[in-house]
Order: C-alpha cells, then structure tokens, then sequence
C-alpha cells in the first residue's frame, strides 16, 4: 500500500507543473473588477507564473543540495498554495500580481523532480508505465483544476482561486509516503559533475524549446483559425481546445505502447502526431476535422515530452539527470513564453499575417524537426550514454 501511495505522491506532482492557467476563465471579470488597469497587465497573471518557472526550476537543483530533494519539493507545493489562493482573499492587485510570481517559483521548484525523480526510481517497464501515467494524471488534472475552477466561478471571480486548497492535502501525501532519501544520488565520483550538462541535452533542450514554442501556436492562433475562415466561434474553438486535456492524458497510455516498441524513435513518432495535427489544421474548413488536429496535437505533447525525459535517461548518467531535466523543462518553458513573438517574426519575415500561415509554418518547423529525430533513432547508439547500454539492451530482452 506504501509503495502505491508513494507512485501517487510522485504522479500527482505533474499536475501541479501546469496548475497556473487553470483560472484563466476569471480574467473577463477581473477586468471589470480591476477598470483601472489595463487588460494586457490583467492578461500577464496567467503568463507572468512562465518566469518564475523558468528562473527558479534550474535552481531547484542547487535548493534541493542544500535541503534535500523532499524539502524542496514540499516549499514548491507550499509556494504554489499561498500564490494560489491570495487572490482569492485580496482586492490588492499589485499583491495579486506578487501572489502570481511567487505560484510560478514554487512550481519552477518541483518541476524538474516531477519527472527526474521518476527516472531516478524506476527501472525498465516500470520506468516507461510511470512517465505515461505522469502524461495522463498532468492532462486530466489540468482537466479537474480547470473544470473546478470554472463551477467556483459562478460565485464570483475569487472563488475560483480556492481550487489550490487541493494542494493541501497532496503537501501531507508527499510528507508522509515520499522517502526523505528521495532523489539523493550516492557518494560516487560522478557527483562532482552532476551539475555538467551534456553537449546531447543541449540538443534535447533545443527540441523541447522549439517544439514548445510552435507547439503553442495552438493556444494563440487557433481560436482566430476558426473564426477568420468562417467555420466556428471563439466558443467553438475553446471548446475543441478542451480536448486537449483528454488527448493528453489518452497520449500517455499511447506512450507506453510507443516507448515499449519502438522506444528509439517516441520522439519521432511524437513530433509525427504534431506535424498531422497542423497539416489537418493549415487545411481543415470544419470543426470536427479542427477537433481532430487539436486531439493530435494534444497526445503528441505527451509522447514528445514524455520521450525528453525517457532520452535524458539514455544519453547521460544518473547523477545528471535531475539537473539535465531541469534545463530540458526550463528551455521549454522558455519556448511557451516567447511563442507570440517566435508567430510574429515568423509572419514579419514572409509578410503573411493570417492565422493559418502561421500553422502552415508550425507545419514545416514540425516536419524538419520529424526528420532529425527519425535520423537520430536510426543511430540511436551514438547517442547513449555509455553506462545506459548494456541496461537498454536488457530492457529490449524482455
């Protein structure tokens, strides 16, 4: 039963590394709470938590040195509870905004160990069913947090911010089943270079953060895709894009298929559904053929993401990897936060300001990224760690 509990602790973190746009619904009426203030700062709540993410989830490494890896997975819940719910209990914006700051930090805290500890911890098949369920707990609960967050804001914008009371109890869950020796690498020479990130990551990071960054073409673009070609809402659009939430957690049980099969080319395959996905979508004049892209776009997320973490695993050593996964997140949580402005060179450059040039050039970043990552599995022993074959031919094995 412990162990049961402990897999839940770790899975349930992942919700919490998207938790930040669960309350988006309440900027309509923060707008006519707050008249004095302009709606693009009002906007920024629920873009400003990216910087704290991106800031504090590399540092979380040299915290957990200090603290431990337990300790410091606990003040990130602590940090994104009291960042959750002050706006629930203050009309003071500017302590709003701080509140919005501080929930970005806390999760930047617990980001990289969300997905670094399951590595760390399981083996083999094992490994490979953890990282999938973690796709599937991040996709339904972003799912749960933002339906919530919707039913509490029939009684008023602020309630919807008592949503992050569920951090409460999963704060007791990780203090009482996750070990206090959780992710403590042991005494070997291979500390000292476990905060060297090797030149394999970087070329992960640079995926992860491109991928990301067109990736999010679809949070920006694709509700003026469906309105510009006459086929749909702003409401239709918000609704297919809640799809997402369900492909992502379908994309995790996908991954484990993918991940046991034919596990050097997950990433492949990921950035195979993403590239279907915009191609549907640059030529798409329907709402269920649009639906169909944005559920592909949603299980390819996972497998890709999914896949960084499986690769940091292969292609370095074990002292490595949580901070090597805290640089992947970091630059991919970079690539979401400069994604209006990676569309906007892209539609400068070639002078094409429509919404469905920008995903036929999400298409073609895809595509080039499908064909690398092809080539890369087809010499996928070039790219291992050393340390890591002999253990990835035993998984092959069984």
């Amino acid at each position: 039963m412990r162990k049961i509990m402990t897999r839940f602790a770790i899975l349930i973190l992942s919700v919490f590394t998207v938790s930040a746009g669960a309350t988006a619904a309440t900027i309509p009426l923060m707008m006519k709470s707050f008249p004095n203030i302009s709606s693009t700062t009002i906007e920024l709540l629920m873009t400003i938590p990216s910087l704290g993410i991106i800031v504090f989830t590399p540092i979380s490494n040299w915290v957990a040195d200090l603290i431990s890896v337990k300790k410091t997975i606990m003040t990130g819940l602590i940090l994104i509870f009291i960042g959750g719910v002050v706006p629930a209990v203050t009309l003071n914006f500017p302590l709003i905004f701080a509140s919005r700051i501080i929930l970005g930090l806390g999760t930047g805290l617990l980001m990289s160990f969300s997905q670094s500890l399951i590595i760390q911890l399981y083996q083999g098949r094992e490994q490979q069913k953890m990282l999938g369920l973690s796709s599937v707990f991040q996709g339904l609960g972003m799912f749960f947090m933002t339906y919530m967050a919707g039913v509490l804001l029939n009684s008023g914008w602020q309630m919807s911010y008592w949503v992050y009371l569920i951090v409460i109890p999963i704060i007791l869950l990780v203090g009482i089943y996750v070990p206090k020796t959780v992710g403590k690498v042991e005494e070997t020479g291979a500390v000292s270079d476990s905060k060297k990130i090797d030149g394999k990551i970087w070329l992960l990071a640079l995926f992860a953060f491109l991928f990301n960054a067109t990736f999010a073409f679809i949070s920006i673009k694709f509700a003026m895709l469906v309105v510009s070609r006459n086929y749909g809402t702003a409401a239709d659009a918000s609704t297919l894009l809640g799809l997402m939430a369900f492909a992502m957690a379908a994309g995790g049980f996908v991954f484990m298929y993918v991940q046991k099969h034919y596990f050097k080319f997950t990433t492949a395959i990921g950035l195979g559904f993403a590239t279907i996905s915009f191609l549907i979508l640059t030529i798409s004049r329907s709402l269920m053929f649009s639906g169909l892209g944005v559920i592909l776009v949603g299980i390819s997320v996972s497998i890709f993401m999914a896949s960084m973490v499986a690769n940091i695993n292969k292609m370095t050593s074990q002292s490595q990897v949580a901070f090597s996964t805290s640089i992947v997140m970091t630059c991919a949580n970079v690539g979401t936060l400069i994604s209006p402005y990676f569309a906007q060179i892209i539609a400068k450059a070639f002078g094409n300001q429509e919404a469905g040039f920008t995903f036929e050039a999400g298409l073609v970043i895809f595509a080039i990224l499908l064909v690398i990552s092809t080539l890369v599995g087809l010499n996928y022993s070039k790219f291992e760690n050393k340390d890591n074959r002999k253990d990835t031919n035993i998984k092959m094995q069984n």
